[in-house]
Parts: structure tokens; sequence; C-alpha cells
């Protein structure tokens, strides 16, 4: 087979990722389902639209590409913050009559969501902004040159969401590339928290509450799971423990007996959380705004307290 070639393409996003201006013009090698791909992210403008990113040798990305994504790389939306959409995407393919329809690009393909999707949760959970769903019904977010015009796989829908609190750093940014490379997706007690968020901002409170409870019920499980195993008992006896356990309000208080700090009392913990779910799951009652942030305000305290979220 001949040698690989260099695709200088682009990977458009499927949800825009929020950043500081000092992370545009970011470079990163990332390796998505084992294929080596550099990236580059757009930089600045004059006007309020982000402007195309070189390929990875410097050089201006193809002419027919520029044309076609045009206005479609981003935009910022504050001083320091923007909205990045796609970036340049370096490739290396094996040569073929039909590059769009070959396994490797399939392969490359489909595995980008995945990625992305690992992407999307460190992002979310460090920046505050919801976590929301995006299209994954195409195959890919790739696009490559070719002759005149462009292959793509399948474009893919683009969802822009508000920043809530702090852009991603550079640092921050490089990191997430980092975790999803390796196939490291957020802690799962933080990606309870995200789900919960986003089902309280989409009115879903059922699901918020419920949502809420297993990240607590997460967090506390582990930390237990984490102190036990310290003290030399083996996994299976501590899988088994904790089984008994079997809810929240008890975990908090086996918690506390081995030294955590949850910051949350357990009355607090059984009537603002526990119990609101309960009545959510078992009795399938709907609570109100006010029980439902109360409950995921508990919840969160709970988690960043005994798990606190990985930094750079």
């Amino acid at each position: 087979m001949s040698r690989r070639r260099r695709y200088a393409g682009i990977a458009s996003f499927p949800w825009s990722l929020p950043v500081d201006v000092d992370a545009l013009g970011l470079v990163e090698h990332v390796t998505i389902g084992g294929h080596k791909v550099t990236m580059k992210l757009p930089t600045l403008g004059d006007d309020l639209l982000l402007r195309a990113p070189t390929d990875h040798r410097g050089k201006p990305l193809p002419p027919q590409m520029l044309k076609a994504f045009e206005g479609k790389w981003g935009y910022r939306s504050s001083e320091r913050s923007c909205y990045v959409a796609a970036a340049s995407a370096s490739l290396l393919l094996y040569p073929q009559e039909k590059v769009h329809d070959s396994e490797e690009f399939n392969s490359l393909s489909g595995s980008f969501f995945s990625w992305f999707k690992a992407v999307q949760e460190w992002a979310a959970a460090w920046t505050g902004t919801p976590l929301g769903n995006f299209d994954n019904s195409h195959n890919s977010a790739f696009h490559i040159p070719s002759g005149k015009g462009y292959l793509t796989a399948s474009p893919v829908m683009m969802r822009t969401l508000f920043i809530e609190k702090q852009p991603l750093i550079r640092a921050q940014l490089s990191k997430a590339f980092h975790h999803a490379s390796h196939g490291e997706h957020l802690p799962v007690e933080h990606r309870m928290l995200l789900s919960a968020k986003d089902a309280e901002l989409g009115g879903d409170l059922r699901r918020a509450v419920i949502d809420a409870a297993t990240a607590a019920e997460v967090a506390l499980a582990s930390y237990v799971a984490d102190n036990l195993k310290a003290r030399g008992l083996e996994r299976d006896f501590i899988d088994e423990m904790i089984k008994d356990v079997n809810c929240v309000v008890n975990l908090h208080a086996l918690c506390t007996r081995l030294g955590g700090e949850p910051e949350i009392s357990k009355g607090k913990l059984r009537d603002e959380l526990a119990n609101v779910r309960n009545r959510a799951a078992h009795g399938g009652q709907t609570p109100t705004q006010q029980e439902t942030a109360l409950a995921r305000e508990h919840a969160a305290t709970i988690v960043r307290a005994l798990r606190p979220l990985p930094q750079v």
C-alpha cells in the first residue's frame, strides 16, 4: 500500500467550544479512535467573527475549503470570550480513489463524536456551561479537500450555548483534548451534576433531582470505597458493604464516621435531597423549582467537597 498522505482538512464541532481569547490559535496533537490528528484553533479577526487558522505547515487552507467555511469558524461574544465552531485538522490517510468511502476515513469519522463528547464534558464542567445534547446522527465532522471541492462524510448541526461562568483558558482546553484522546471521560459524579443542570434548564425537574441525588450518592460511595481500600480491605468486600448501605442518607452517615466532610448535614440531605428524589422517582411527583434548585445545590456541594474536579 502507498504511503499515507497528510490532508489539510477541517473539523467542524457539533457543540461550539466556549474559550478564552488566549486559547485561540492553540495547536494540539490529539488521538481520535487511534488516529493522530493535529488541530489548530482559529484566530481573532478584526470584527466579531473568528478567522480561519492555517494548516499544520502554517500555510493557508485550500481555497475551496476557505470559501465553504467563510464566517463559520466561530465568533467573539465578549472581550475575553469566544465560541469556536471549527478548527483546522491535519489528517494522515492512505490516498485512495474514493477517500471518503475508505475504511480508514470512516473509522476516524465514526470516532469523532465519542472523542468530542469527552471534550464537551470537561469543557462544560470547567466553564459552568450547560451540557446539552448535540446531533450525533451523522458519521463525521471531518472535511478534506478533493479537486476543486471537498469531501465530508456528513456535516453536523451546530449548537451554540451561552457561557454562564468562565470560558475555557488555553491550559484547560489543552487538557480537555488530552483527556479525550486517552478516553478519559469526566468522573461520573460530575457528569450527573451536568445532567441534573441540563434537565433543570429543560424543565424536566423530576430527572434533575434524580440525577442530582445520584451524583451525591456516587460521590459519597466513592469516598467510602477509597477510605476503606486505604485501610486494607478487599474491593469485593467494600462493594458488598456499600451495596448493603443502600441509600444516600446511610452513605452520608458512613462517610462522616470515616472522617469525611460532605459539608451538608444529614438532616438537610434527608429532607431537601433524598426525600425530594424519592417522591420524584417512586411517587411520580414533580418537585417545585425551588426544591429542584436546592437539591442540585446540595448535591454539588457534596461532590465538590468529597470528589473535587481535577484541575489543570
